[in-house]
């Protein structure tokens, strides 16, 4: 590759946990395709396979809108191990796979741990690059944690 061209496509990884004042039986439907229109502004996704959007493998939907529209696969959702996986395709700018886990910490308390690996390409591939550097995905973390619990007092577990 010449000194003047830029990569084609590069990968970033990222892992980071934050605690929930909840089971993990009752934290796993939060992270669910329904679950999180309870604490995502603005989170629509649309059913492609089957006709409603169910949480479990092999289900097929749509969210996003211009850069950010995406097609997402569920490649797990398994909650007898608290664990559910994505593999989120935006065709102009990056692929996703994401891993959320979610431990039992007490009767009551969860830690959740979410990764991602993320290939970003095309024209905005810097802009993504930045979005997950480390401190931008602390805090997108933190930001998920006070987002999830300032729905709790509400409802406490959304529907799967």
């Amino acid at each position: 590759m010449e000194a003047s061209q830029e990569p084609v496509a590069e990968q970033i990884s990222r892992r980071a946990s934050f605690d929930l004042p909840l089971s993990a039986d009752a934290a796993l439907p939060w992270f669910s395709p329904e679950g999180e229109r309870q604490w995502v502004k603005g989170w629509n996704p649309q059913p492609v396979f089957p006709e409603t959007i169910a949480f479990r493998r092999d289900t097929v939907f749509r969210e996003g809108e211009g850069q950010e529209k995406a097609v997402w696969t569920i490649l797990d959702a398994d909650r007898e191990t608290h664990r559910a996986e994505y593999v989120r395709m935006a065709a102009a700018s990056h692929t996703a796979r994401i891993l959320v886990t979610i431990e039992p910490v007490g009767a009551e308390r969860c830690r959740v741990t979410v990764s991602y690996t993320v290939t970003v390409f095309g024209a905005h591939r810097q802009q993504l690059i930045e979005a997950f550097s480390e401190d931008a995905y602390a805090a997108r973390m933190g930001s998920w944690q006070r987002q999830i619990r300032a729905c709790l007092p509400a409802r406490t577990s959304p529907e799967p």
